[in-house]
């Protein structure tokens, strides 16, 4: 029920549908390859991809970037990109995965001030032995 009623408020609130938001390795012809939540330094990038539909008008919207650091979420990165007003609207945002990058990550989508959705992720050192 309490999922519904974000739904609703969100559905009310913004003049769009937010179909899919995903974390994968490439994007390719505009689709998310490799889905995953979990990357190595092996791995040359992490993107996050969105896939909107009925957008009623331009918008501006953010991925931004966190790293958890001793357990606070630091900024690494704040990307805006616009969405035209159409039937559907995707995009993506990237980040070059570097050994110093590993540990745990969240990626959001805002709209403005406004928390549209949130995807946590893991870049993992390909030399360790987990």
């Amino acid at each position: 029920m309490k999922k519904l009623l974000i739904f609703l408020i969100i559905t009310f609130l913004f003049s769009y549908d937010l179909k899919e938001f995903v974390t994968c390795k490439d994007v390719k012809n505009l689709t998310p390859a490799y889905i995953t939540s979990t990357f190595t330094t092996k791995d040359k990038k992490v993107y996050a991809f969105a896939y909107f539909t009925n957008i009623e008008e331009n918008r501006l919207i953010d991925f931004v970037w966190e790293k958890n650091v001793n357990d606070v979420w630091k900024l690494y990165a704040d990307i805006q990109l616009p969405i035209y007003k159409g039937l559907r609207w995707r995009t993506y945002s990237n980040i070059t995965i570097r050994p110093y990058l590993i540990g745990k990550w969240r990626v959001s989508i805002y709209d403005g001030n406004n928390l549209i959705a949130v995807r946590e992720f893991e870049i993992t050192d390909t030399n360790s032995s987990k």
